[in-house]
């Protein structure tokens, strides 16, 4: 239980939990900007580095102390998400959990920022031998590694967390639970359903990234290409990638089989096969991201602006927007008794169950 007493632009209250009372230390509003509201004013921040002197002209030292208080997280540290990696890092947030199973493929050098030959052991990756290029995929990097070191280049302040482990394992995804800002750069359908259920149990503003390119499958021809930006944020009418289509019940069955069962069920589909990627797509979609995390950080978001979901076609130099779609009756973003909204710990995050991750490893 909680009473709370509001003011212009102040809040105050107690918190009343099963163990005692709490005074309200802080109220975070989220919507298309973020609002922090406090019992009494807070200090000035000190002076920011001179690192940030360029920076502190645009949004001064309270929106850089803001960046600094950040807490983020990114699920994929592929093209995309070694992208948000060093802008987030170069902005100065404070605190990033970066979060990748994977391990640096020698084909992953021409996009993923910060990556050298020897991080993918490109002498055994480019052997004759089989033996050896097995050795690579084996023992090369993992991609949270470097992207920690590349953050660390960029901010030796910023506390990294490294987390070579699987957001669809339950374990790993709580540690994502208490982040002030998610961001998915995944292709797995799987990972949009975590992600999904984080921002709306938990309250997290997200942004999903991604680029697809279509080619026709006699010709080989290259069709469309599409780089989206979907802001998906806990407020009411936010956004939600289950309303939005874009988490398919057939396809999150199908990913969560294992390999033999994929065999037996003579599972194909085309995300199965490697498709094209180029840094210069990723950046479409992910610049946009970041800016607005930027601007609704320090206040510089127009008040009249909605955080609509993003789609480029950059082959005809073209953007579309797509407004956010949400449905009273959704068990991820809908206000009623079923729903996950707003339930915190209380709900289980529709992860893979522990005996099946095992199976996997």
């Amino acid at each position: 239980m909680g009473a709370l007493v509001f003011a212009d632009a102040a809040v105050a209250g107690d918190i009343w939990f099963v163990s005692g009372r709490a005074e309200l230390s802080c109220l975070k509003v989220v919507g298309s900007s973020v609002r922090h509201l406090y019992p009494n004013p807070k200090a000035a921040p000190k002076g920011s580095g001179p690192e940030y002197d360029r920076h502190v002209r645009l949004f001064g030292d309270v929106g850089q102390s803001r960046l600094k208080a950040l807490k983020v997280g990114i699920i994929g540290l592929g093209g995309g998400g070694s992208l948000l990696n060093e802008w987030l890092s170069r902005l100065g947030v404070g605190h990033i959990i970066a979060v990748d199973p994977e391990r640096l493929d020698y084909t992953n050098l021409p996009r993923v920022v910060g990556a050298s030959r020897w991080d993918a052991l490109w002498w055994f990756a480019t052997s004759r031998s089989a033996f050896m290029r097995d050795l690579a995929r084996r023992f090369a990097k993992h991609k949270v590694r470097i992207a920690r070191r590349v953050a660390r280049l960029a901010n030796p302040d910023v506390d990294y967390q490294a987390i070579a482990g699987n957001v669809l394992d339950e374990e790993t995804a709580q540690l994502l639970t208490d982040v002030d800002f998610l961001f998915l750069a995944t292709d797995s359908i799987a990972s949009r359903l975590v992600f999904n259920a984080l921002v709306h149990q938990y309250l997290i503003p997200g942004f999903q990234i991604g680029v697809k390119v279509l080619k026709e499958p006699q010709t080989k021809e290259v069709g469309e290409i599409t780089a989206v930006t979907r802001p998906v944020l806990p407020n009411v009418g936010g956004g939600c990638l289950k309303c939005q289509g874009a988490i398919p019940p057939g396809r999150v069955q199908n990913e969560a089989l294992t390999e033999p069962e994929r065999r037996r069920q003579r599972y194909v589909d085309d995300d199965t096969v490697e498709q094209p990627s180029v840094i210069t797509l990723n950046v479409l979609s992910a610049a946009e991201a970041v800016n607005d995390v930027l601007f609704a950080v320090t206040g510089l978001l127009n008040d009249d602006v909605d955080l609509e979901q993003r789609i480029y076609y950059p082959r005809k130099r073209v953007a579309m927007r797509v407004a956010p779609r949400a449905t009273s009756d959704c068990l991820d973003c809908g206000i009623n008794v079923r729903s996950r909204k707003a339930r915190g710990d209380r709900a289980r995050l529709p992860c893979r169950q522990r005996d099946r991750a095992k199976a996997r490893r």
